[in-house]
């Protein structure tokens, strides 16, 4: 059960959030299978219902950490090849810059605002639910992981749909 210091979600609740996040993925930002979705938040049940949604819409999540900076995002949206960013409007700053750096479009929506800058919830709160889940395979690739990059540039691990299996 998803909980928060503000929020309770019964599963069903849960489950509808994914499928309307899913939703304004795909219908919204274009969002195909095998694409690479970056999301930055705190850990919190929407950070979760993004990351439900990306994998039911078939999409790669490239989850980050709130204390990464525009030259470490940077690093991230350029061997990741992100295409869309999902970002907390309070960590925005940072990602609007690592965006403005790369050499590719990247797709920049926020949520966790007041008014405009709610853009996620407010458009899934003209979705439907009853999102169905994108018919994956077992090699298909789920998450890229990234590594902090201590001791050298950051390094994405490929995660798989498949249960136990993870490659470098």
């Amino acid at each position: 059960l998803p909980i928060s210091p503000s929020e309770h979600l019964t599963y069903r609740q849960f489950a509808d959030r994914v499928d309307r996040f899913a939703r304004v993925l795909v219908e919204d930002l274009g969002l195909v299978p095998g694409g690479r979705v970056l999301l930055r938040a705190a850990n919190n049940p929407d950070l979760m219902a993004l990351w439900f949604a990306v994998a039911k819409a078939g999409g790669i999540v490239v989850a980050t950490m709130p204390l990464l900076r525009a030259g470490e995002l940077q690093k991230v949206l350029e061997r990741a090849r992100i295409g869309i960013a999902l970002c907390d409007v309070r960590l925005r700053d940072e990602l609007e810059t690592a965006v403005g750096r790369v050499d590719h479009d990247v797709k920049v929506m926020t949520f966790h605002g007041a008014g405009e800058e709610d853009e996620l919830e407010r458009r899934a709160a003209t979705k439907d639910g009853g999102f169905a889940a994108v018919d994956t395979a077992a090699d298909d690739v789920v998450l890229i992981a990234f590594t902090s990059g201590t001791t050298g540039n950051p390094k994405g691990t490929m995660h798989f749909h498949q249960i136990g299996r993870a490659h470098v």
